[in-house]
């Protein structure tokens, strides 16, 4: 299948995916008697848009996700007398906190029911590493030496072995040493010295050693679930990607690694590597992708959801509104400081993808 096709087909996944946020955050404002003014598709001047009851649907020009207009969003906000006790700001804390985590809860609830279909169509429950090359990183130490798809390591610094993991382990222990790598070359065996790259343990950030390769994995025979069995198959693999992503995000403030999170630019790699292994690999990928934007967009930091749920919070515990200006300045910081962040992931995504660890 194409790029030009996998990437139109990434851009709508994404596109449905921020657009059942935002109606999260709609459906629950209006539950709670809030005045929802208007639901975009895409930002900008509307190009299209249609009324019905008190709520504009409308599509933007701008094909960037898209948003929900709640009346009395942001303080001191102009709305008419008639419609003041329906605003957000005069809602009860719980319908506040209920409306904005609903974005967030519908991408949850998007992604339990993709790795649900995923358990029902079928997926390998056992994969293992061979020692054959699947990919070699252009540029890399592995393409210095000649070492190409479908070799075989079969020995490191004269260690002789036919075990992945300890291919691994050896060539691990050698950051930027000179080593002596033996792989099959067809009926031949190859031996070169080369110096191994030196990168990051992401657990420990310790200094370990990279030949710029990737193994082969092979597939294990295909499983497929009851219903209720790919129901609880599903939780299970939701709190397993929940947790891991925690745990990643966590690490950024004790042991910052930015190399482990990807930007959209990363994502849309990704799901080109992926669009062709069958729609269990393609349910797998959009369940990921919704779970993450949930994740992201929970974070405490204004103008997140996050954001907007602790100020909700902080409100309630203090007995009083925060004045406007607390909100808008740390929005303006928080704004400042995903755009950077966007920036960096980017820069690096765009890095990887130029030198063959992203492959488009």
């Amino acid at each position: 299948m194409s790029l030009a096709w996998n990437l139109v087909q990434f851009v709508l996944i994404l596109m449905g995916l921020v657009l059942v946020h935002e109606w999260g955050h709609m459906w629950v404002a209006k539950k709670c008697g809030m005045r929802v003014e208007r639901f975009s598709i895409f930002f900008g001047k509307p190009v299209r848009s249609f009324r019905r009851g008190e709520t504009e649907y409308a599509i933007g020009w701008l094909p960037l996700g898209g948003y929900v207009k709640i009346s009395g969003m942001t303080r001191d906000e102009e709305v008419p007398d008639d419609v003041r006790h329906r605003t957000y700001h005069a809602a009860k804390t719980w319908k506040r906190v209920a409306t904005i985590a609903a974005g967030p809860g519908v991408n949850i609830v998007v992604a339990f029911l993709a790795f649900a279909a995923m358990f029902w169509v079928g997926t390998p429950r056992s994969q293992h590493l061979t020692t054959e090359v699947h990919r070699v990183t252009d540029g890399s130490p592995a393409a210095s030496i000649g070492l190409a798809e479908g070799d075989r390591i079969v020995a490191v610094d004269g260690v002789s072995t036919t075990d992945p993991e300890r291919v691994r382990e050896l060539l691990a222990a050698r950051p930027g040493q000179v080593t002596r790598i033996a792989y099959r070359h067809g009926s031949d065996t190859v031996t070169r010295s080369v110096r191994l790259q030196t990168a990051k343990d992401p657990e420990t950030g310790k200094p370990i050693g990279r030949l710029g390769f990737m193994f082969t994995i092979e597939d294990g025979p295909t499983v497929r679930s009851g219903p209720a069995e790919g129901l609880a198959d599903s939780g299970r693999y939701t709190w397993f990607v929940t947790r891991e992503t925690g745990k990643i995000l966590g690490r950024q403030f004790t042991r910052p690694d930015i190399d482990q999170v990807n930007s959209v630019v990363g994502a849309g790699a990704a799901y080109n590597e992926v669009a062709d292994r069958g729609f269990a690999t393609v349910l797998n990928f959009i369940g990921l992708l919704s779970l993450a934007l949930a994740l992201f967009n929970l974070l405490p930091i204004p103008p997140l959801d996050g954001g907007h749920i602790l100020f909700a919070l902080i409100e309630k515990v203090r007995g009083s509104p925060l004045p406007r200006r607390a909100f808008e300045t740390a929005s303006v910081v928080g704004m400042v400081a995903i755009t950077l962040l966007a920036v960096v992931l980017i820069q690096n995504d765009i890095f990887r993808i130029a030198n063959g660890t992203l492959m488009p």
